[in-house]
């Protein structure tokens, strides 16, 4: 978050006149929420400062009207008004301030309109470019480029748009054709091509993930098209079922399931009586997390609280640091909440569901403030102050699992600590407390994320910097939240759900909060969360 008037402020420390001026507490304001007509969704980024408003394609995006807006602050002020109408084809910027402090925010709206072009024989699927106003379909060698029958065409808003040459007229391709599609009174110059392609069936691109794989592929839109695939070594052809295959025009793709780990596949597509070339691929291992049942930890060197991993360990995923937690790793790395004589997590026996430990976190009080118990993957990073700490979250990881299982047992206790929370969000002494799971894939690069290459994410609460479910490097994301106290021991399953089927993780985040709002000094004193035998289902 942008804090101008911070350097500001220090001038004035330095050469104000008035020797008993107080400073303006610091009060930053956030929009909670913005109602827009027409809307479809509405997101609010307070890392970004940022409103991002989704629109229909019919909407004029010169003639956007913000109906209400809500700021969590009763001093703000906007530096615009923001109730009315605004013309949202470009970012609109503006500023609200606090005091003198001013904090810059941005409203953009996303206005997706889909655009298709298609013909009578094509191969593969149509590459719309936006930004230059082209299209292109392709076809096989025997079509005629003069005598092309155009199938479907929509390149701009639904039922508003005019196109200067109908789409029966369009026959010739030779040269391409050139259009004029105007809509809200604004016209665009479209430019569309046919050409011709040796290609009649083809693998474009094979993307294997443990138990699944998607091929992707181009053929002749309209004839029957598919695909077979076998394990490697065995003779028998599988051909799979078209519910399990979607297609655009010429270009179809295959979701096979039921794969085994770390074995060797074939698989050919085939457009009517045409085959590709047979390609192999293997499919990823299904690795499990290192550690999982917390069976390796070690006293840290001359202390009396543990560290999860033990350098002397019979067990190679026990050696080296996998998982962090709030406490700290003292003389043996960097020290955290245990230095001051607070230990947040232990290893305990209680009937642990799998091996003979589990860990046992707990949120304490100290000094008036909440301390929450946790475990990560990742390190603790370092203390700031009393009040403050830092994280680097995230461990190396390369497989895409499907959800994570694990064994809970969960204590709520009554919040009895209030910090702060999320703007947006009202939490009140007497609530009961919540205790948050995280698994989460991603690519996050540490360059951009403040952390390191092993454990790229960095979090440091003094400073406002949190992980949120918005962070832009994740791939797959599931949480569990659990609001009260549970009957012993349960097990839980977190679907994890994927932004993308194409980007492959460098990373992997667990994140066990006995506290959802620790990080905010938030929570109960007295929650306490055992978990044992985090298992990734693929």
């Amino acid at each position: 978050m942008k804090r101008i008037l911070a350097y500001l402020l220090c001038a004035v420390t330095a050469f104000s006149c008035i020797s008993n001026d107080l400073p303006f507490p610091v009060v930053v304001p956030h929009i909670t929420s913005l109602s827009v007509e027409g809307a479809t969704n509405v997101e609010i980024s307070y890392e970004r400062n940022t409103v991002v408003v989704s629109l229909p394609e019919t909407q004029d995006l010169r003639k956007v009207r913000i109906k209400d807006v809500k700021i969590d602050s009763e001093i703000a002020v906007p530096g615009i008004e923001l109730k009315g109408l605004h013309d949202l084809s470009s970012p609109l910027k503006f500023t609200i301030t606090t005091y003198n402090q001013e904090y810059e925010w941005t409203i953009v709206a996303l206005r997706p309109v889909e655009r298709y072009f298609t013909v009578v024989g094509q191969i593969g699927s149509s590459v719309i470019d936006e930004a230059n106003c082209r299209a292109l379909a392709q076809v096989g060698r025997d079509v005629d480029c003069s005598n092309i029958t155009v199938s479907s065409l929509k390149l701009g808003p639904k039922d508003i748009s005019e196109y200067s040459i109908p789409m029966s007229a369009m026959k010739d391709f030779t040269d391409g054709i050139s259009l004029e599609v105007t809509a809200f009174g604004i016209t665009e110059e479209w430019h569309l091509f046919v050409e011709q392609t040796d290609a009649k069936v083809e693998i474009k691109d094979i993307n294997p993930w443990t138990r699944e794989v998607y091929v992707s592929s181009l053929g002749v839109a309209g004839l029957d098209n598919g695909f077979c695939y076998r394990l490697a070594g065995t003779s028998e052809w599988i051909e799979l079922e078209q519910s399990a295959i979607s297609s655009d025009g010429g270009s179809f793709t295959a979701h096979i399931t039921g794969l085994e780990p770390e074995s060797e596949y074939e698989v050919y597509a085939y457009s009517g009586s045409d085959k590709s070339v047979v390609q192999s691929f293997t499919t990823d291992p299904a690795t499990p997390l290192p550690n999982h049942s917390f069976e390796n930890f070690s006293l840290v060197t001359g202390k009396d609280y543990y560290k999860w991993y033990n350098p002397y360990s019979p067990d190679p995923d026990g050696r080296e640091m996998f998982w962090g937690t709030g406490n700290g790793e003292g003389p043996d790395g960097i020290n955290g909440t245990a230095s001051l004589g607070i230990v947040l997590t232990y290893p305990d026996t209680n009937s642990a569901p799998d091996g003979q430990y589990c860990v046992r976190c707990e949120s304490k009080s100290f000094a008036g403030l909440l301390a929450c118990g946790n475990i990560f993957t990742g390190q603790f990073s370092g203390l700031v102050g009393t009040t403050g700490g830092k994280v680097h979250y995230g461990r190396p990881w390369t497989t895409r699992p499907k959800a994570l299982r694990f064994n809970m047992r969960y204590n709520s206790g009554i919040i009895d600590l209030v910090g702060s929370y999320p703007p947006g969000e009202v939490v009140k002494v007497g609530d009961n407390d919540r205790c948050h799971i995280i698994a989460t894939v991603g690519d996050w690069d540490y360059r951009q994320t403040g952390g390191s290459k092993e454990s790229p994410v960095l979090v440091n609460t003094s400073e406002g910097i949190y992980f949120t479910k918005e962070s832009s490097g994740i791939i797959g994301y599931g949480e569990y939240i659990l609001g009260q106290s549970t009957d012993g021991w349960v097990e839980i399953e977190i679907p994890i759900e994927y932004r993308s089927l194409t980007r492959k993780p460098t990373h992997i985040i667990v994140i066990c909060a006995t506290s959802i709002r620790g990080d905010y000094l938030t929570g109960s004193s007295r929650s306490t969360l055992w978990v044992d035998n985090f298992r990734l289902i693929y």
